[in-house]
Order: C-alpha cells, then sequence, then structure tokens
C-alpha cells in the first residue's frame, strides 16, 4: 500500500507538472485550463462553469471573456432555452488537446495495451473509486473551511 501511495503522488506531481508547463507555454492560468478540462465533456452552461471552478458568475465571466478573445471557446445560444447561453471547446482548445494532449494519450497507450480487458476493468473500477473518494473529501474540507 505504501508504494502504491507513493505512486499516486508522484503521478498527481507529474500530471501538475505537465498541465503547469501547457500553462506556461499557452499563457494560461490553472482556473482557465480547470475550464477548459471542463468543457471538454461538451458544452457548459457558466453556472456550472462556476461550479467547476469555484469561481464566483462574475469571475467566471472575465474567464470567459479571456478565454474567448484567444479562441478557446465561444459562446452559443442553448437549443433547449434560447435566453441562455452555452460555453464551449473553440478552435484554439482543439488545437491544444491535438497538439498537447493527443500525444501524451498515444505515448501511454502501450502501457494500457500490454494489459488484457480483466486488468484494465480493475484499474478502471481502482480510479473510479479513488476518484470518488478525493472528491468526497475535496467537499468535507470545503464543508469545513466554510463553517464559522
Amino acid at each position: 500500500m505504501g508504494r502504491i501511495g507513493a505512486l499516486i503522488v508522484r503521478w498527481q506531481e507529474a500530471t501538475q507538472r505537465y498541465d503547469e508547463t501547457v500553462g506556461e507555454i499557452f499563457r494560461l492560468n490553472a482556473s482557465e485550463r480547470l475550464c477548459l478540462s471542463f468543457l471538454t465533456s461538451g458544452p457548459q452552461t457558466a453556472s456550472a462553469i462556476a461550479k467547476a471552478t469555484r469561481l464566483t458568475p462574475a469571475a467566471v465571466t472575465a474567464l470567459v471573456d479571456r478565454l474567448e478573445a484567444r479562441d478557446f471557446v465561444r459562446r452559443r445560444p442553448d437549443p433547449q432555452d434560447r435566453r441562455k447561453v452555452l460555453v464551449e471547446a473553440g478552435p484554439a482548445t482543439e488545437a491544444l488537446i491535438r497538439d498537447v494532449y493527443m500525444p501524451l494519450a498515444a505515448a501511454g497507450a502501450p502501457v494500457y495495451e500490454k494489459r488484457d480487458i480483466a486488468e484494465l476493468l480493475v484499474v478502471a473500477e481502482v480510479l473510479e473509486e479513488t476518484i470518488a473518494v478525493q472528491d468526497d473529501m475535496t467537499e468535507r474540507l470545503v464543508a469545513r473551511t466554510t463553517k464559522p
């Protein structure tokens, strides 16, 4: 268990270093990178972005304005409710994924290709459960810091 814990820490550090390097090269701060990551699951409302990034509505508006000016995002009407606006990934985000994150995925693919489906299912299950634990612990920390 100690080895697994140490490896998880190293994996988190490696991921953070990669993302911070991407941020430096493409002049994207942590909130902007988090927003773009969130948008990879599809168009989102500003309120959903605020929740995901833990920013105020005003800060999200400024963030989206900055990203839109650089073609990382675009606004479009919500097809279900024309009064609402959705934010979606723009051409610069698509290029960023293609040029920076797809090569990372391709370089890592051989690690998974040498495993059989049963092993991959265990890895997926462990990752899903670990994410759930981390999300829960994050919520507990947030609750602890917001108490008077």
